[in-house]
């Protein structure tokens, strides 16, 4: 099984926002050892500003702005701050806004003004930003990240992402809007919206309703079966990748591990794209003929993520989880607890089946199934209204006490 350098972390996990590897994981493990022993400054507050720390030297030591020895330094003096202006890499104002920006720059565009950014990544930052030529019009501007600009296969990738969403017209898909390059900041605008990703929902409130959490996959599952019929694959279906507003409609966001289907679960290095605890068992081995069926495997662990609050498969490390998605069987005790419908219950354990040949082979299938359950539930909430004794059938139904 090979390395996994560009799977994506769960997010909330210290270092997602870049890669941590040599120097950089060395950083954030250092600041998580000084924590667990009661080091440093304490609170929940002063934790999360050291964090935020670790993530702006790892950054702007990976960007190539801080030397790996000044960072060292940064980092162990508990004010990296301070140390940083006393080296001449920046002043007081810089330092605050790479605190408030993970070490990224706010670039100057002519077209866009830049408001306040509302999202990163490994590969960029997502602003909120004013389109000057349409009147101050609001829009979500990806911006590549400085040190991928000058990378060929980033750009490449970066570009057909923003080309993707240009093309693709569904309502349940982030529409992009245009694509360019000014100076040397690459970037494309896209549908602003106004609402949250499901992750943050998650972290927020915990898990969701179980007839909600039915509906947002449903238009999820809406959104799979538009890119089915343009022949690509998300690879990448989660919570974190899915936006909702207030009136609950969903969007399903970054099509940046998107590919055309029978493409394998790899990206170019070499390596299996996705994130781990969400990916198909085809897709966590590189297989070379992925299709829509591994999105809905994605679909069903996001599902189950979202109905008990946890994640299917956890591990100690990526390659524990992706040896499990392989592997092991999916416990079903976790539902059971929750006092979820059997029909739930069905529906997960449909879409996460190992073999893809049992899972619902398309999402129009896996809507029709789910609005079917849907309108059951609303006819035997009308029941339980004219007669209170029905819900106590219907709980009896369903093995319930």
């Amino acid at each position: 099984m090979r390395a996994l350098v560009s799977c994506r972390a769960v997010p909330g996990a210290v270092g997602e926002v870049v890669a941590t590897t040599g120097l950089e994981q060395n950083m954030v493990n250092d600041s998580h050892s000084r924590r667990s022993q009661g080091g440093g400054p304490g609170g929940g507050n002063d934790a999360g500003r050291a964090a935020a720390a670790v993530r702006v030297l790892a950054a702007l030591v990976h960007r190539g702005v801080v030397p790996p020895d000044v960072a060292r330094e940064a980092l162990a003096s508990g004010d990296p701050g301070d140390v940083l202006i006393a080296h001449g890499l920046c002043d007081a104002a810089r330092w605050q806004e790479w605190l408030e920006h993970g070490g990224v720059e706010r670039p100057k565009l002519t077209r866009y003004e830049l408001v306040e950014q509302i999202g990163q990544g490994g590969q960029a930052t997502v602003w909120r930003a004013k389109d000057r030529k349409e009147d101050g019009r609001e829009v979500a501007l990806k911006i590549l990240r400085p040190e991928l600009a000058k990378q060929a296969a980033a750009v490449q990738a970066f570009v057909h992402e923003a080309k993707t969403l240009i093309e693709l017209d569904c309502e349940h898909v982030v529409k992009g809007l245009r694509v360019a390059r000014e100076g040397e900041t690459i970037f494309f605008a896209m549908q602003r919206i106004d609402g949250e990703c499901l992750q943050d929902a998650l972290d927020r409130d915990g898990r969701l309703d179980e007839e909600a959490a039915l509906r947002l996959v449903r238009q999820v599952a809406l959104a799979l079966d538009h890119l089915r019929g343009k022949g690509l694959v998300h690879r990448d279906v989660k919570p974190g990748n899915v936006m909702v507003d207030a009136t609950g409609h969903a969007w399903l966001i970054d099509l940046g591990f998107a590919a055309s289907a029978g493409e394998g679960g790899g990206n170019d290095g070499g390596t299996t794209a996705g994130t781990v605890h969400y990916i198909a068992p085809e897709q966590a081995r590189g297989k070379a003929d992925l299709d829509v069926r591994a999105d809905i495997y994605a679909l069903g662990a996001t599902l189950y993520h979202l109905v008990t609050g946890s994640l299917p498969f956890a591990g100690a490390d990526n390659q524990e989880v992706l040896a499990k998605q392989v592997l092991e069987s999916l416990s079903g005790e976790r539902i059971r607890e929750m006092d979820l419908s059997q029909q739930t219950h069905w529906f997960i354990e449909k879409m996460m089946a190992k073999e893809k040949e049992i899972r619902f082979q398309d999402p129009a299938e896996l809507v029709a199934e789910i609005d079917r359950f849907l309108a059951q539930r609303e006819r035997e909430a009308e029941d339980e209204g004219a007669d209170p004794r029905a819900r106590m059938r219907r709980r009896r139904r369903r093995g319930f006490r």
